[in-house]
């Protein structure tokens, strides 16, 4: 039965190739037809004339002359009949001339010997480099902004398409491809599976299943990684020999969820590296507002390390001269105890109870409000499709456009507003319309591609993620085995071991700030973790450094430094 299964998608390749054989072999079939009826026709007419026997082999030199508009003359009706009978050979033969002829000249000549000259651009075989590469089997937005982080830190990856047309232009694009199918073993040790480090699956999850199937025959230890959009699949593809399955939706309602902080002023936790944790706050209506950051005195009363601030979606890694107000959320690295002692100190400001609003009841809006009812945060939907509606509780059935439709939902009183919307021209347009109605509530929303995020701030949002970028990034820490948080968009927090260039160097001397744009975080030694390092600190060998900074950053950090 399995081979069975190998032996389909071969078979329904060699369809096409059969059907054009099938409709030359029914042309030709049919031109046969005719020369055996006009040779029978001629031979009758032309012995009426003649009053004498006719030979097949004039018969058949008469018909091929005049089929082929070639006529020599030498043979001639004298009658009219026969001379009607001609023009219809004639006819006939001019038809067959053609159609007949140039279909088997491009079908079976020119057109194969285009697909080799065009195809033989694109490799059939991976030439590895060296290394460990990573073998992607799908082109999408994920794969997209996962091959840019490869690039970026050096990771070789091999690309797999099955569609010629497809394979040349992503060719043109200069992405490394090679031309296979995805059903055939042969095409994954074509990729060098057995050096691979990595294989990554992110089409829809029947196919996802599929190729977890046949690389893991073909590399039984190497680790596959699948993205999924339905709770079924991840233990399908689990059984089909996905080592990590990555629920794209789960993931960004999760995320979604963490971002939310207008409802409270306790911190909320985002993250963590061991002991160290990473939460945001929201300080509106605290003592903390109209005050200088350096003026707060955090650190030294409760043990929080402000490493970065929100202003309006904008961040900002964090200046002793900075102005604090309503507006700003702070990004804190503290321990658990720092945290309990930060949230005792300002329990008794202002609490918003009311739901957050949710626009979209899919599967990331779904998995939003799943998240927030694990933290005790109430909520509210608005979904235009009645059918989604009933999936879910606390749900508006109405357009989130229509000003009713958001004051049913509490859009006066409500803390936050999450847009889960797949359009991204619909949550930019949602954005500055919430933003307009509430200027002073948290907008966190999602972008489908990543090429919207810096419209969505623009537009008015506090908090911006997109799907894309957020799978590169979960499939690219798998990779490093290294943890990184991501914070927003472009925006992380990763762990380093300390580089045997900055051993014994004062922090103050390293300038790893004025040098590659990284913040430091928290430093771990042989003394234990200092969540609040002083310039007079010195890194440890065997240590590790948690730093935060773009992706731009986190690379010249590690050119300079690693």
């Amino acid at each position: 039965m399995k081979e069975l299964i190998k032996s389909t998608p071969s078979v329904f390749k060699q369809r096409e190739k059969s059907r054009n054989i099938l409709r030359f072999l029914r042309f030709a079939l049919v031109l046969f037809l005719f020369v055996g009826i006009y040779m029978y026709v001629y031979r009758n007419l032309m012995e009426a004339e003649r009053q004498a026997s006719v030979g097949l082999v004039e018969c058949f030199y008469w018909v091929l002359t005049t089929m082929s508009t070639l006529g020599y003359g030498d043979i001639t009706f004298k009658g009219d009949a026969g001379r009607l009978f001609s023009m219809v050979v004639m006819f006939t033969g001019v038809f067959y001339l053609f159609i007949v002829l140039p279909f088997v000249f491009m079908e079976f000549l020119y057109k194969p010997f285009m697909e080799y000259q065009t195809g033989a651009r694109v490799a059939r075989k991976f030439e590895h480099p060296g290394g460990k590469h990573v073998i992607l089997t799908h082109y999408d937005s994920i794969s997209h902004a996962l091959m840019e982080k490869l690039t970026q830190f050096g990771y070789p990856f091999v690309l797999i398409v099955e569609n010629l047309k497809e394979a040349l232009r992503l060719h043109d694009m200069d992405f490394p491809v090679i031309l296979g199918s995805l059903d055939e073993e042969e095409t994954f040790r074509h990729a060098s599976i057995e050096d691979a480090a990595m294989l990554v699956a992110t089409d829809d999850d029947i196919r996802n299943v599929n190729i977890a199937f046949r690389a893991r025959d073909t590399s039984p230890l190497l680790p596959i990684v699948s993205t999924c959009s339905s709770d079924a699949s991840e233990d399908i593809l689990n059984l089909a020999g996905s080592t990590h399955v990555i629920k794209s939706a789960q993931q960004m309602g999760s995320f979604l969820s963490r971002r939310i902080c207008f409802t409270d002023n306790f911190t909320h936790l985002i993250g963590s590296f061991e002991e160290v944790q990473i939460a945001e706050v929201n300080i509106h209506g605290t003592p903390l507002v109209g005050q200088r950051l350096r003026d707060t005195n955090l650190r030294e009363e409760y043990g929080v390390n402000v490493v970065g601030m929100w202003e309006r979606g904008t961040f900002e890694l964090p200046a002793p001269e900075a102005m604090l107000n309503n507006h700003t959320v702070l990004l804190l690295a503290g321990t658990e105890a720092n945290f309990k002692k930060y949230d005792s100190a300002f329990k008794e400001f202002a609490l918003n109870t009311a739901p957050v609003i949710i626009i979209g009841a899919g599967r990331v809006g779904r998995e939003t409000a799943k998240a927030l009812e694990e933290m005790g945060i109430p909520y509210r939907f608005i979904e235009t499709d009645e059918k989604k509606a009933l999936m879910v509780s606390h749900a508006i059935v109405g357009d989130a456009s229509d000003k009713t439709v958001l004051a049913r939902a509490g859009i006066n009183k409500s803390p936050a507003v999450v847009i889960t919307s797949h359009n991204d021209e619909s949550n930019i347009y949602l954005t500055i319309y919430c933003r307009k109605l509430r200027p002073d509530i948290q907008i966190v929303t999602r972008a489908f591609v990543q090429r919207n995020v810096e419209p969505l701030h623009r537009a008015g949002a506090d908090f911006v993620i997109s799907q894309d970028h957020m799978g590169a990034t979960s499939i690219f820490n798998l990779l490093r085995r290294a943890k990184i948080l991501m914070v927003t968009e472009g925006l992380d927090i990763f762990s380093q071991a300390t580089p045997s260039s900055l051993v014994d160097v004062k922090l103050k001397d390293s300038k790893i700030r004025e040098k590659t744009g990284c913040s430091i975080v928290a430093i771990r030694g042989e003394a234990g973790t200092v969540i609040t390092p002083s310039p007079e600190d010195q890194f440890c060998k065997d240590g590790e450094i948690i730093l935060i900074g773009d992706e731009a950053a986190e690379k010249a950090f590690e050119e300079r430094f690693c």
